[in-house]
This record gives C-alpha cells, sequence and structure tokens, in this order.
C-alpha cells in the first residue's frame, strides 16, 4: 500500500465529528483514567477486540474519519487506534496516548498491522468514492 496517497483534503465542523460527540477530545483523571488506561491496554492486547474496534470506528466515524484521515500530516495509525479505544472504553485520545506506553511491544505491534489494514482498506473505498464524484 501506498502510505503516501494524498486523498483530497475532506473538512467537516467539529460539531458532526463522530469522535467528538463520543468524547475523543474530553479530559480524563483520577480512577476513571486510571481504569480506562487498564481498559485500553487490554484492548490493544486482544487483536480480535483491537479489529473489531477499529472497523466500527472506520464504518461509523464518516465525518471523522473523513476530517482526520484525509489529512496526510496527521499520524493516521495513531487515530485508527485512539478511535478503537474511544468506541471500546470511552477513552479520549490523550489517556489512549498515556496507555499506549504500557503496551507491550508485541501487542504495538500486532495493533499498528491492523490499523494500517483498517487504513489501507479506508483509502481503498475513498479512492473510489471521490473518483466516482469526480467524473460525475
Amino acid at each position: 500500500m501506498n502510505w503516501d496517497t494524498r486523498l483530497e483534503r475532506i473538512y467537516h465542523p467539529y460539531n458532526v465529528w463522530e469522535d467528538y460527540k463520543c468524547g475523543f477530545y474530553d479530559n480524563m483523571s483520577g480512577e476513571q483514567k486510571k481504569e480506562t488506561i487498564k481498559m485500553d491496554v487490554s484492548m490493544f492486547c486482544d487483536s480480535d477486540k483491537t479489529r473489531e474496534y477499529m472497523n466500527i470506528a472506520k464504518d461509523k466515524w464518516v465525518y471523522s474519519f473523513e476530517h482526520n484521515l484525509t489529512n496526510s500530516s496527521m499520524n493516521r495509525i495513531a487515530y485508527i487506534g485512539q478511535a478503537a479505544a474511544c468506541l471500546f472504553c470511552g477513552a479520549p485520545s490523550t489517556v489512549t496516548m498515556e496507555a499506549w506506553s504500557e503496551v507491550p511491544d508485541r501487542c504495538k505491534g500486532v495493533a499498528n498491522a491492523i490499523a494500517k489494514e483498517v487504513l489501507s482498506k479506508w483509502i481503498k473505498d475513498n479512492n473510489k468514492l471521490q473518483l466516482k464524484l469526480a467524473l460525475n
């Protein structure tokens, strides 16, 4: 897969972003944060759960994925993982960033590979959509 694929940049206002509505940009502290970090780590160490929630994010977060994954300057692999964690246990992105340091390296490798698969599928599907829209 060509990771340098440039899709036409798509912008959506934040009030339609599914990630925003799910608490992706919220703050969290105390015991709730500690428990959420544990849940984040458990998800990333379970490849089936990781794949399931990354695909749920891809399928359900249409506006958020368009807005964020058409931005070639952002870490799209990290975004997909953070989206999955938000859907799995309500983890804000900053909590998932912190939890990532506790994920064992072997689990990180598997989770990153799954995110690359999800991104490849998303790019393939959206390249077709953009081509179709350009031809009409």
